[in-house]
């Protein structure tokens, strides 16, 4: 079954006033300008960190005002938004990440639309998503992150971090899907500090999963109040939802 035949969900479509138009695509413009400071100041190229609007409860009128300067990379926090916002927005031809916890109930709506998964928690979940990739026959895998639960939360999803490598070694050998790096959140009532803390052991994960040969290029870690520590740390990716669109 295609991708396209899927049945689509409700969507609410409104317009949005010219000036809040002009002030989201400002927010994005000023955001990427602040994120490659941040990466020149860590001695890092400025285009070495990338910035994913989080798009989660957004319409898709207020992405595509935020798009309009040329941004296109985007995620979302919820399989049902990402199918349902996914055709509205396709002739803006956005690049689609998925950030939130994945229910293997609903990865048909995910993979293969998702250019990247940041939320693999375990071999189930991964096995889970490498067969969906092939049933959909697609020719190249779905490319995925390991979640990490670097602060050590009993409610947070991701691997431990001691079990992370191990995770990583056996995912890889997996049809059907691609690792490609970690992902992490530091607790929420962290501290700047402790936030940076939080992102250089998740750093240092994928330092020595290089090391051995594992593919962790990529750190998705950092948002609207800490991306600063992040960039320092190395992330590669930043996820930033209301620095751009406002407190949900």
């Amino acid at each position: 079954m295609s991708l396209e035949a899927e049945p689509l969900g409700p969507l609410h479509l409104g317009p949005v006033p010219p000036a809040e138009a002009a002030l989201l695509s400002a927010r994005v413009a000023a955001l990427r300008a602040a994120l490659a400071e941040a990466a020149v100041a860590a001695g890092r190229s400025p285009d070495s960190v990338r910035l994913l609007l989080a798009t989660k409860t957004q319409s898709a009128e207020r992405i595509a005002a935020a798009l309009s300067g040329g941004h296109r990379l985007i995620g979302e926090n919820r399989a049902q938004e990402l199918r349902d916002k996914f055709d509205p927005l396709r002739p803006l031809e956005p690049e689609w990440h998925f950030i939130g916890p994945l229910q293997r109930n609903k990865l048909r709506m995910v993979v293969g639309r998702a250019a990247l998964i940041h939320s693999i928690d375990s071999l189930g979940l991964a096995q889970a998503v490498g067969e969906e990739r092939l049933r959909q026959g697609g020719q190249e895998p779905q490319k995925v992150l390991l979640q990490v639960n670097i602060s050590g939360e009993a409610t947070k999803s991701g691997a431990h971090p001691e079990a992370a490598l191990a995770l990583a070694r056996a995912v890889v050998e997996l049809p059907g899907v691609a690792l490609v790096g970690l992902m992490a959140i530091p607790a929420a009532d962290a501290t700047p500090e402790e936030a940076r803390q939080a992102f250089a052991r998740l750093a240092g994960l994928a330092a020595a999963g290089r090391a051995e040969g594992l593919p962790l290029r990529e750190l998705s870690m950092g948002m609207s109040g800490d991306y600063p520590q992040a960039v320092a740390e190395g992330a590669t990716l930043v996820r930033v939802g209301s620095a751009i669109f406002g407190a949900r």
